[in-house]
């Protein structure tokens, strides 16, 4: 009996360790136990809303921690694919991590990691088991295990956008990368234009086989980011609203107005960058609002290198309305960050993550669209370029920050906030209304008279005027032409006050209204999307009739219906009608 009992415990055993040599999965795919958490020995301000925009050169990184610690990176960029060990940006921003986090060293826990597109200088330069040469950096230097050769920062959750997935072609249970003359077909494109090894290395990474060695501390915590499944939200403690409001160009049309962005279009034979996949987060701390968008673009333009740009951030500015912080798309890049996008976000301060480039980051044009709204400007390094993409030199007057990482830190649970940069700090007080000021009530202001057809070389523009007994300040406030048509919203500039009995006049280039057919000109606020129309009126003319006007009689009378040649811009109107 005893031997029999034995012999079958002997056999349990053997088929225990046979079937564990088949079934059960390698150390390397177990679950990996979190690293140090953000603990209040750090830098970090406690209760509040914190965001580190590191200095990763001409790249990308930021980290938001939460008022509880909890933490968001997103992006860890790098300015060479074949930098490796200490000579990395993942090196200097793992250093910084644990400093804010208080963690002596060693890996520390990241709750969330996003990575908004797929370029090098977003998020490095992955390492792949087939390479005869060594690589990693970035994210993937970052979130390696230690026994694989990374610094084994773990993660709860690691956000990609929806480029692609691998798929076995060979059925050798290997992600193959290939090289830049001879990519593998191991990609299964979803939604991309100009595509990259980067890219397949990063998707090899995330969606390669299970088990591999290298993916252990993410195995399991990637969430693709599809159009066809509800967007994330972030969860990063009490009182923060953190969303997902745009990713894989999904939602925008090509310049043809029919070919959509999202999609495969890696054959076409001008597809669109890279850039306009970018995923675009929202994120709240009571009345404080900031944006991040990667690398959207901001205008329909076809680059020199063979790929097009497209106007996600005319998305972008519904989808993120009035915040308080705007990260600049695309390193200030003029494609980026356009009037318009800078003009309805209205931001308090700008954020401009460039260093030394030829690429003319950041732009006269950018840097000019943060000054028209009152913004302040802070730089990862100044000089990036020199030299704009016109030949012109980039004024860098009146911005903040030479070299160095900018802390953002709310106070009063996001009533006010102050920004750390490397020459000092700089405080400020929350605003709620899209940049509009405190002054008088500019529900009661008219459009008073307006030019739809200059001659020559002038410009169209329309006359506001204030009918109250005391001044009014419109700042942040728009001047529109139809409802849901026509040109993009213009924003009054900020520390605009039309006093009491005045008028203000904003000049617009030509082609803003229309000469011929149905049209309206509008004074109205805009927040978070919503529009209210404060005065409206509308036209409709069979001809082009330059240099004339429509006008009210007297300032803030009856509108007169029939158009003018007798012009008073900026001055009191005509008391009669022609």
């Amino acid at each position: 009996m005893r031997r029999s009992r034995l012999l079958l415990l002997l056999i349990a055993g053997v088929m225990l360790t046979f079937t564990s040599l088949f079934v059960s999965p390698p150390a390397a795919h177990a679950a990996v136990a979190d690293a140090p958490h953000c603990s209040t020995n750090g830098t970090w301000r406690q209760g509040e809303f914190n965001i580190y925009w590191f200095d990763v050169e001409q790249g990308d990184s930021q980290l938001v921690v939460g008022p509880t610690g909890r933490t968001l990176l997103i992006d860890l960029g790098e300015t060479a694919f074949n930098s490796t060990g200490t000579n990395t940006n993942a090196t200097r921003v793992a250093a910084q991590i644990r400093s804010i986090c208080g963690i002596a060293s060693g890996p520390v826990h990241l709750d969330y990691v996003m990575a908004s597109h797929h370029h090098l200088d977003h998020i490095g330069y992955a390492g792949n088991p087939n390479d005869t040469t060594a690589y990693g950096n970035g994210l993937y230097q970052l979130l390696t295990p230690t026994s694989s050769g990374g610094f084994g920062f773990t993660v709860g959750q690691l956000l990609d956008h929806d480029g692609g997935v691998w798929t076995d072609s060979n059925g050798d249970k290997d992600c193959d990368v290939g090289t830049s003359t001879a990519p593998s077909t191991e990609t299964a494109w979803h939604n991309v234009g100009t595509t990259s090894l980067t890219s397949k290395r990063w998707i090899c990474w995330l969606y390669g086989p299970a088990g591999q060695a290298d993916r252990a501390n993410i195995e399991g915590k990637v969430l693709r980011i599809t159009n066809d499944s509800p967007w994330p939200s972030v969860d990063l403690g009490t009182g923060v609203t953190s969303n997902v409001v745009e990713a894989n160009g999904k939602d925008v049309k090509q310049a043809d107005g029919v070919t959509p962005v999202s999609g495969d279009h890696d054959a076409d034979p001008t597809p669109p960058s890279e850039n306009d996949y970018s995923i675009g987060l929202r994120t709240t701390f009571g009345p404080f609002a900031y944006a991040t968008a990667g690398d959207s673009d901001g205008e329909y333009s076809t680059s020199a290198n063979g790929y097009t740009y497209n106007n996600i951030e005319q998305l972008l500015s519904q989808k993120m309305g009035t915040v308080n912080a705007l990260r600049a798309n695309h390193h200030g890049s003029s494609h980026s960050s356009s009037d318009a996008y800078v003009n309805s976000t209205h931001p308090q301060v700008g954020f401009i993550s460039c260093g030394s480039n030829s690429y003319g980051h950041p732009g006269n044009r950018t840097l000019n669209a943060f000054r028209a709204v009152g913004a302040d400007i802070y730089l990862a390094n100044n000089p990036c370029d020199t030299t704009d993409t016109d030949g012109t030199a980039i004024d860098y007057s009146g911005t903040y920050n030479h070299n160095g990482t900018v802390h953002l830190a709310t106070s009063g649970s996001g009533a006010q906030f102050t920004v750390d940069y490397d020459a000092g700090s700089r405080s400020y007080t929350t605003t709620t209304s899209g940049g509009g000021g405190g002054t008088g009530d500019p529900t009661k202001v008219q459009v008073n008279e307006f030019l739809m057809a200059p001659s020559g070389t002038g410009t169209e523009w329309v006359e506001l005027y204030n009918p109250t007994a005391g001044a009014v300040d419109v700042s942040g406030y728009y001047i529109d032409d139809v409802a849901a048509g026509g040109g993009a919203p213009r924003q009054i500039p900020a520390g605009t006050t039309i006093p009491a009995g005045g008028r203000w006049v904003m000049d617009i280039p030509s082609g803003f209204l229309n000469n011929t057919g149905s049209e309206s000109v509008r004074f109205l606020k805009i927040v978070s999307g919503v529009e209210t129309v404060y005065d409206t009126y509308s036209y409709s003319l069979g001809s082009t009739q330059y240099d004339k006007v429509f006008h009210r009689s007297g300032d803030g009378g009856a509108w007169c219906n029939t158009i003018s040649a007798n012009v008073t811009k900026g001055t009191a109107n005509p008391a009669s009608c022609p």
